[in-house]
């Protein structure tokens, strides 16, 4: 474990994270300076040579089993490092390895100008519309409804004419008789989209998909021509066909094709908006662009985004387009300088099914690919799939990447794993889970790093504050055989070593003898289920870890002070953990920045629930994070950050407790509180969980939940009591006491004592007013 390194090494691999760390916050935005790749969510360049920069040495070797883009690669490649890199999704690979195709301009302009010469006039019959002076024109847009289909009174949006015009040829596409730019649709526009319908499509809209309906591929839609209109495929048809009869020079066809490819996902039923590549066909505010206009807009961008690559590893594509386990198996043991990847994540992102959108023209269909099916690192809601690829599966395969990644990688060298984590809602259970599979394979895991810009889209989805919408690199440190963590399945034995130590002190109240701990931790492991590593043939390996954190003091034992567990509350419940550790958390980063997102609250919670154990692990996943935060920190109207929630204020001019409404009683007594010394102090009133009213800190530190009840005369019974006591026990708070202006009755008291519950009744209440906020009441 890192802490075993020696002072050298420690204080290297602290200073390469901390400058990584300060070169990555000063990086801003994520500009999307080229279009090789037509990939929303790309990672920024700058911000992969950063990391590429810091964590391996120069002319040093970095290796990405899961290249995407290319975005790392060509990072890689423009520091000066050599790189290794694989891809294994047909079309992916084909785009990103576009720079090492780029053909001679003069050659490609004129094979590009011949082919424009002959779909033009074909295209134009396809996009022909009347102008409103009678001349014949073609239009770049038409806006209309899906389902149902309608071409008239379409569904309002912005970017119809000022009066509804649903057909737009504006700017460069005005008429030329007249300059007008947009129209409605109309009869001679019916009357040539039904002479269109009777002509034929290419048998290639006829393929078979595999259906995934949490990727918009519905059974409805695993036809591939039910994701295009009838005019596009026509269109589709027509700009192929005429490349393929080019007769072009190898690179310039392949240039032609990829602009093709490229704007495929402006040739299906797509939104009025936007230029997603996700496979949504929406029912309404739809529209159809010219496609030999697209086809001329991203010749040019993607010629201008190529040219300025200009570097060259070998003739062809140098990325491998193969499993990553058999990536990893051709490379030599300790050959390899960096991991630096971004693997795949959850079915939101199971890309190879997306890139059915691209497969039938490239000549290749996922369906019948029965290696890739089996063998893809995903986890897919295909009806067909997911059986085999589920979450198990996904995590197994990630265990196959970091034990790969350990063994091709050099001593004291880095992973790095850059990539949007989803769903927020597990994600602190699933970075606890990565960091356990990481140690198990030999890795110290050393930070997460939250290096992404703010995503605008989010700001309009409802609850987007607990949306976890930002990169993050994950950086783990290579650990030599003889300092990593030891582990038996899911069992971290340096753990159970640590903690029958200290426990056996405790007990004992003095050092210890061996044959007293090995007996202490032979009954932790059968506790565990763990009988099989109490065998001679590990005994070895037992006494190696008791020596890894026992000093030995004149022939007796004492647990080391400094270690990886040494401030880790074992036998506190998570929930009481976090109990602790949030409002202090927010109270830091209110502190700092004076507000903050949830992503960076997440990953700062994380630092202190990141010893990655199972039973901690199955605990976080049921635990409702939004409502722990909330008590704490608000929302702001961005729907992006957070900032500490204050105390309410108190109304002027009391003159009696009883004066206060129910609500600001509690503010009242929270207020009370904070004069006696209580820390992080929230109100939960308001929150829906009347179990309990305010929670703090008392001034001892310890976790205390308050329940508040404003009578006039009548008693407060055993109930409340019995409530703050569950809500106690969930919530792992150790204090729990009740105030009232009013008594309790006898069989309150006696619930009090049998739950150990403190109670503050109304005369206690005015003594306790009179002491700490003498001055509330009557003031103006």
């Amino acid at each position: 474990m890192y802490w075993l390194l020696s002072e050298n090494e420690q204080e290297m691999v602290r200073d390469t994270v901390n400058a990584l760390t300060t070169e990555l916050s000063v990086i801003d935005g994520n500009p999307q300076t080229d279009q090789l790749f037509p990939f929303v969510g790309r990672k920024d360049k700058r911000k992969a040579q950063s990391i590429v920069r810091h964590l391996s040495p120069k002319e040093g070797i970095v290796a990405d089993p899961f290249s995407g883009s290319g975005i790392h690669p060509y990072a890689i490649l423009s520091i000066g490092r050599k790189f290794l890199a694989n891809e294994w999704e047909p079309y992916t690979n084909r785009l990103s390895g576009a720079p090492w195709r780029l053909p001679a301009k003069a050659e490609l302009e004129s094979n590009y100008n011949e082919l424009i010469k002959k779909i033009k006039p074909e295209l134009d019959k396809l996009y022909w519309t009347k102008c409103t002076c009678g001349a014949d024109h073609v239009f770049k847009s038409l806006f209309y409804d899906r389902k149902p289909l309608r071409y008239t009174d379409v569904t309002h949006h912005e970017r119809l004419g000022k009066k509804g015009e649903n057909i737009e040829y504006r700017g460069n596409y005005k008429c030329p008789y007249c300059n007008c730019q947009e129209k409605f649709f109309n009869k001679n526009d019916e009357d040539h989209l039904s002479l269109l319908s009777s002509i034929p499509t290419h048998t290639i809209f006829n393929t078979k998909l595999i259906e995934n309906s949490r990727i918009n591929l519905s059974k409805k839609f695993a036809v591939y021509g039910s994701l295009f209109p009838h005019r596009s495929k026509l269109a589709l048809k027509i700009i192929w066909e005429n490349i393929q009869g080019l007769g072009s020079p190898f690179l310039v066809k392949f240039f032609l094709e990829d602009v093709f490819l490229s704007m495929l996902p402006q040739a299906k039923y797509k939104d009025y908006r936007s230029k997603s590549q996700d496979l949504h066909c929406p029912p309404e505010k739809l529209r159809e662009n010219n496609l030999l206009f697209v086809y001329q807009e991203n010749y040019k961008k993607r010629w201008n985004g190529m040219k300025q690559y200009k570097f060259t590893q070998s003739p062809g594509n140098p990325i491998r387009m193969i499993d990553f386990r058999d990536f990893f198996s051709a490379l030599s043991n300790e050959s390899v300088d960096l991991v630096f990847t971004d693997p795949p994540w959850t079915d939101g992102t199971a890309y190879f099914e997306r890139a059915q959108l691209y497969h039938p023209w490239i000549n290749y269909n996922l369906k019948t690919d029965r290696s890739r099916l089996e063998k893809e690192m995903v986890v897919s809601d295909a009806p067909s799939r997911k059986k085999v690829h589920d979450i198990h599966r996904w995590w197994s395969d990630l265990e196959v990447f970091f034990h790969s990644s350990y063994r091709v990688l050099k001593r004291n060298q880095y992973v790095a794993l850059f990539f949007r984590p989803i769903p927020a809602s597990q994600w602190l259970s699933n970075l606890n889970r990565i960091k356990l599979v990481a140690r198990k394979a030999g890795f110290e895991p050393l930070l997460s790093i939250d290096v992404g810009s703010s995503d605008p889209s989010m700001r309009i989805q409802q609850s987007a504050s607990y949306v976890f919408s930002k990169d993050v690199v994950m950086l783990f440190l290579r650990l030599e055989p003889v300092i990593r963590r030891e582990f038996y399945e899911d069992h971290d034995l340096d753990q159970y070593v640590y903690q029958s130590a200290v426990e056996l002190q405790e007990n004992l109240k003095r050092p210890f003898f061996f044959s007293e701990w090995r007996k202490a931790f032979s009954e932790k492991l059968l506790s565990k289920g763990l009988s099989s590593v109490n065998s001679p043939k590990e005994e070895l390996r037992i006494v190696k870890l008791f020596e890894r954190y026992c000093d030995k003091i004149e022939g007796q034992f004492l647990p080391k002070i400094e270690t990886p567990f040494s401030f880790q509350l074992f036998d506190t419940p998570a929930t009481e953990r976090l109990f602790t550790y949030i409002p202090k958390i927010i109270e830091d980063l209110s502190a700092k920045d004076k507000i903050f997102t949830y992503d960076q609250f997440l990953l700062r919670l994380s630092e202190f629930v990141e010893n990655g154990t199972r039973q901690l692990i199955a605990t976080i996943e049921n635990i409702d994070m939004k409502a722990m935060i909330e008590p704490y920190a608000e929302p702001l109207p961005d729907g992006l950050h957070f900032r500490l929630r204050p105390l309410p204020t108190l109304p002027k001019g009391l003159t009696h407790v009883l004066a206060l409404n129910p609500y600001e009683f509690e503010a009242f007594v929270a207020q009370l509180l904070r004069a006696q010394g209580y820390t992080q102090i929230a109100l939960l009133g308001r929150s829906g969980d009347r179990g309990v009213d305010v929670i703090g800190l008392n001034p001892s530190g310890e976790s205390t939940v308050v329940q508040c009840k404003r009578y006039f005369k009548n008693p407060v019974s055993a109930e409340p009591i019995q409530r703050l006591h569950s809500f106690a026990v969930t919530r792992g708070a150790i204090r729990k006491l009740l105030v009232t202006t009013s008594y309790f009755t006898k069989q309150a008291e006696q619930e009090a004592i049998n739950t150990g519950t403190d109670t503050v009744n109304g005369k206690e209440l005015e003594l306790l007013i009179a002491k700490y906020m003498f001055d509330i009441f009557g003031t103006k």
